[in-house]
C-alpha cells in the first residue's frame, strides 16, 4: 500500500506483490499462515524467497 499509494510506485507495488503470490503459490507460509500440506518457513526464509522471485 506504501509504493501504491504513497509513494506513487504502482509498479513496483505490483511486482512485489506478484512475487508474494509466486511464492505463495511454491508452498512456502511462515508459521502465521502455516496450514498442513505447505512448507513451514521462517520469515527472513521467506524474505529471501520473495527477494529471489523479484
Amino acid at each position: 500500500m506504501l509504493l501504491r499509494y504513497s509513494l506513487s510506485a504502482p509498479d513496483a507495488a505490483e511486482a512485489i506483490e506478484a512475487a508474494v503470490s509466486r511464492v505463495l503459490d511454491q508452498g512456502l507460509r511462515t508459521p502465521d499462515i502455516y496450514t498442513e500440506g505447505t512448507r513451514k518457513v521462517s520469515t527472513s526464509e521467506m524474505g529471501d524467497a520473495v527477494v529471489a522471485a523479484l
